[in-house]
């Protein structure tokens, strides 16, 4: 007994040592700051922001494919929903859902790589757009 004492009396000591070590950092790696994020919303009215928001949704597909640009679509999207979301809930509530559909479906198909999630999203907000706009 008194030898496991001693053993494991060593081994807490080695470790207590060890934990004690200074931390070194290697300066040969590069180190980048995150880009800077804007807060701004898009502003305008429904029939100014609309259009530019179905632009940006149809061309979230290509972006998805092409695995480039897709996150910062479905940013400018959800954007773009944020700016024109009271207006839509005021003048057609019934229809405040179907865009959020919409706007979730843009962010599945960036977060996943889904690009038919992005092209039925295109779809549903032509469908939106025109039902809105007449």
């Amino acid at each position: 007994m008194n030898r496991r004492l001693r053993a494991a009396t060593a081994v807490a000591g080695a470790l207590l040592l060890a934990a004690c070590a200074p931390t070194t950092y290697d300066s040969s790696v590069a180190t980048t700051d995150a880009p800077a994020t804007s807060s701004t919303l898009p502003t305008g009215t429904v029939a100014d922001l609309l259009p530019l928001m179905l632009t940006e949704v149809e061309g979230l597909s290509a972006k998805v494919m092409a695995g480039q640009g897709d996150g910062e679509a479905a940013d400018r999207i959800e954007q773009y929903w944020a700016a024109i979301q009271a207006e839509v809930a005021a003048d057609h509530p019934e229809m405040v859902e179907d865009f959020e559909f919409v706007v979730s479906r843009c962010r599945l198909a960036a977060d996943r790589n889904r690009p038919a999630d992005a092209d039925r999203a295109a779809q549903n907000m032509a469908a939106l757009v025109n039902a809105y706009l007449g």
